[in-house]
C-alpha cells in the first residue's frame, strides 16, 4: 500500500495490517463517493488521487508526467497541476489510442530513448508494458522511465503486458467472488464504515483551504479534456447526431509555419456563456408558458364538456317542444276545418296554424348557397363554325375572328407567342395585309437591277420544236363508272371548272373584301431619309416606315416575322395609355 501513499504508522487502517484483520479500507475516490475522470489521460479505470482544485488524476499519471507535484511526498497528496505547463494539454497525439477523438486529450509523454519522437499517454503505455522504474538502490531524482515499442526490451515488455492483463482479470474475478461470499452483516458493516468516511471527507473538503490559482487564466482547448468529449458525445447521441461525419483534426496545433507557438484562445468565451445562460432562461420561460397554456386548455375542455351536456339537454327539450307544437298545430287545423264545414265557407288558415317553411342551412352551417351564374360567351371557329374546345380557340388580332389550332393551315400544336411589339394574325390576314413583309423577306436583287421573289420557283422550260404544235394535255374523266373499259381522256381546254370547297370560297370572299394597301416605303419617319424594302419596315397601325437603325433599340434586320404583325413604339405607347 506504500505505492498509494499509505504506511503502517499513519492513522489509516489497512486490510493488510495483519492476516486476521477484517477492518475495511477505502481509496480516496470511494471515500468521496465519486466516479472520477483523469485530467491527464482518457482512460477511466485505475487508481485515482484528488488534486488541490478538486479534480482527479491517476496516481501513475501523476508519477510519470513531468511537472506534476505533490503537497506531501510521503502520502502522495494533494496533487498539484498548476506547476505544469498548460501548453502540453493536447499538444501531442497518442500513438496507442484506438479512438482518434481521444488521441489528443490529456497530456502525452515522450519516449526517454534519446531523440525518439514517439508520444503516448501514461496509462496507454502501462497497458502495453512500456513503463519502467529504477531500482531502490539507485539514487536518481526521477526514477520513472517510459520507452516506446522500438526501444523497450521485447521480453520485458511482453512480461509486463501479461502481468497487467492478468492483474486486471484477477481483480474483476476476485471482486465478483467477494461480493458473493460477503454476508449481509459484513456488507452492512462495510457500508456503515463507508458512510462515516464519506462524512469525514465532506467535512475535510469544506474546511480545506482554497487552492492557489494563477492571476491570469491559462487557456486550454476544450478538446483536450476527455470528460468534456464524453459529455459532448453523449449529447450528440441523445440528439441523434452522428459524430462519424465530422473529421478529426490531427494537425499539430502547438507549432506554426514560422516555428513560433500559436496563441490558444479560451474554449468558453463570454459570448458563448451568455448565450448559453440566455438559452436556458428562454427554455425555462417557454416551459412555464407551456404549463400555463396546458392549464388553460384543461379548463376550456372541462367547460366545453359542460356546454356539450347542456346543449344536448336543450336539443332534447327543443325536440319535445317541436313534437308538441306539431300535435297542437294538427289539432288546430282540424278544428279550423270543422268550423269551415259548419259555416259552409272556405276559411283562410291563420299564419299560426300553417306549417313552417323549412329553413335551408347557410353556408357557414354547411349548406350550399345559390351562386349567380354568368352567361357563358361561346366563340365559334371562323373555319369550322363550331364552338367546341373553347380553350383551343385563337384570336386573330387583325380580323378579330377565332380559329381552332387544328383548323389553321398549317395546323398549330400550341398557342403562338405574342411579344411586346408584335401580334398574331391568321394566314388570310397575313396574305392580305403583309404582302410587303413577304416582299421584304423574300425579295432579292438581280444583276440587271430587277427584283424577284425567292419563293416564286418556276418550273423548267420544256423544249418544244417550232414545227410541231404542242399537244393538248389530257386528263382522265373520273365520273365514269363503267367496268372493264379504259378511261377516256379529254383535252385540258374542255376541262370543267372544279368545285371550290366552301371554306376556300369563304376565304376568297374575305380576301376580295380587303383592298390591298399601297406600299408607302419611300422615306423614314424618324430621319426623313429615303429607303426601300431592304432597309425599311412599316408599322401595321400608323402605316409609317422606319429604318432598321432608327428603331429603339436599333436592329440589323426587319423585326417582322411571317405570321405576325408589327407596330412601332409610338403606337404601342399610345395603345397602352388608352
Amino acid at each position: 500500500m506504500c505505492c498509494y501513499g499509505v504506511d503502517g504508522e499513519s492513522d489509516s487502517i489497512m486490510s493488510s495490517a495483519s492476516e486476521n484483520s477484517t477492518e475495511p479500507w477505502f481509496c480516496d475516490a470511494c471515500k468521496c463517493g465519486v466516479s472520477p475522470s483523469c485530467e491527464l489521460c482518457p482512460n477511466q479505470d485505475g487508481i485515482f488521487k484528488e488534486t488541490d482544485a478538486g479534480r482527479w488524476v491517476h496516481i501513475v499519471c501523476a508519477l510519470y508526467v513531468p511537472g506534476v507535484a505533490f503537497g506531501d511526498i510521503d502520502k502522495l497528496r494533494p496533487v498539484t497541476l498548476t506547476e505544469m505547463n498548460y501548453s502540453k494539454y493536447g499538444a501531442k497525439e497518442c500513438s496507442f489510442c484506438e479512438d482518434p477523438r481521444f488521441a489528443r486529450t490529456g497530456v502525452c509523454i515522450s519516449c526517454d530513448a534519446g531523440m525518439c519522437r514517439a508520444y503516448f499517454h501514461v496509462t496507454c503505455a502501462q497497458k502495453e508494458g512500456l513503463l519502467s522504474e529504477a531500482a531502490a538502490e539507485e539514487d536518481i531524482a526521477d526514477p520513472f522511465f517510459a520507452y516506446c515499442k522500438q526501444h523497450a526490451d521485447r521480453l520485458d515488455r511482453k512480461w509486463k503486458r501479461k502481468n497487467y492483463l492478468a492483474l486486471q482479470s484477477y481483480c474483476k474475478m476476485s471482486l465478483q467472488e467477494r461480493e458473493k461470499q460477503l454476508s449481509p452483516e459484513a456488507q452492512a458493516r462495510i457500508n456503515a464504515r463507508l458512510q462515516q468516511y464519506r462524512a469525514k471527507a465532506e467535512l475535510a473538503r469544506s474546511t480545506r483551504p482554497q487552492a492557489w490559482v494563477p492571476r491570469e487564466k491559462l487557456p486550454r482547448p476544450l478538446t483536450s479534456s476527455a470528460s468534456a468529449i464524453r459529455k459532448l458525445m453523449r449529447k450528440a447521441e441523445l440528439m441523434g447526431i452522428s459524430t462519424d461525419i465530422f473529421p478529426v483534426d490531427n494537425s499539430d496545433t502547438s507549432s506554426s509555419v514560422d516555428g513560433r507557438r500559436k496563441h490558444k484562445q479560451p474554449a468558453l468565451t463570454a459570448d458563448f456563456v451568455n448565450y448559453y445562460f440566455e438559452r436556458n432562461m428562454r427554455m425555462i420561460q417557454i416551459q412555464e408558458n407551456m404549463a400555463e397554456q396546458k392549464n388553460i386548455k384543461d379548463k376550456l375542455e372541462n367547460e366545453q364538456e359542460k356546454l356539450h351536456v347542456e346543449y344536448n339537454k336543450l336539443c332534447e327539450s327543443l325536440e319535445e317542444l317541436q313534437n308538441l307544437n306539431g300535435k297542437l298545430r294538427s289539432e288546430g287545423q282540424g278544428i279550423w276545418a270543422l268550423l269551415g264545414r259548419i259555416t259552409g265557407q272556405k276559411l283562410n288558415i291563420p299564419a299560426i296554424l300553417r306549417a313552417p317553411k323549412e329553413r335551408k342551412p347557410s353556408k357557414k352551417e354547411g349548406g350550399t348557397q345559390k351562386t349567380s351564374t354568368l352567361p357563358a360567351v361561346l366563340y365559334s371557329c371562323g373555319i369550322c363554325k363550331k364552338n367546341h374546345d373553347q380553350h383551343l380557340l385563337l384570336l386573330c388580332d387583325t380580323c378579330k375572328l377565332h380559329y381552332h389550332l387544328g383548323c389553321l393551315d398549317p395546323p398549330l400544336t400550341r398557342m403562338p407567342r405574342k411579344t411586346k411589339n408584335s401580334y398574331w394574325q391568321c394566314s388570310e390576314c397575313d396574305q392580305a395585309g403583309s404582302s410587303d413583309m413577304e416582299a421584304d423577306m423574300a425579295m432579292e436583287t438581280l444583276p440587271d437591277g430587277t427584283k424577284r421573289s425567292r419563293r416564286q420557283i418556276k418550273e423548267p422550260v420544256k423544249f418544244v420544236p417550232q414545227d410541231m404544235p404542242p399537244e393538248p394535255k389530257k386528263i382522265p374523266i373520273r365520273n365514269t363508272r363503267t367496268r372493264g373499259r379504259k378511261r377516256s381522256f379529254i383535252p385540258e381546254e374542255e376541262k370543267h371548272e372544279e368545285r371550290v370547297p366552301r371554306e376556300r370560297r369563304q376565304r376568297q370572299s374575305v380576301l376580295q373584301k380587303k383592298p390591298k394597301a399601297e406600299d408607302l416605303r419611300t422615306e423614314c419617319a424618324t430621319c426623313k431619309g429615303t429607303g426601300d424594302n431592304e432597309n425599311l419596315v412599316r408599322c401595321d397601325e400608323c402605316r409609317l416606315c422606319y429604318h432598321f437603325g432608327c428603331l429603339d433599340p436599333p436592329l440589323k434586320k426587319s423585326p417582322k416575322q411571317t405570321g405576325y404583325g408589327w407596330i412601332c413604339q409610338e403606337c404601342d405607347s399610345s395603345s397602352s395609355k388608352s
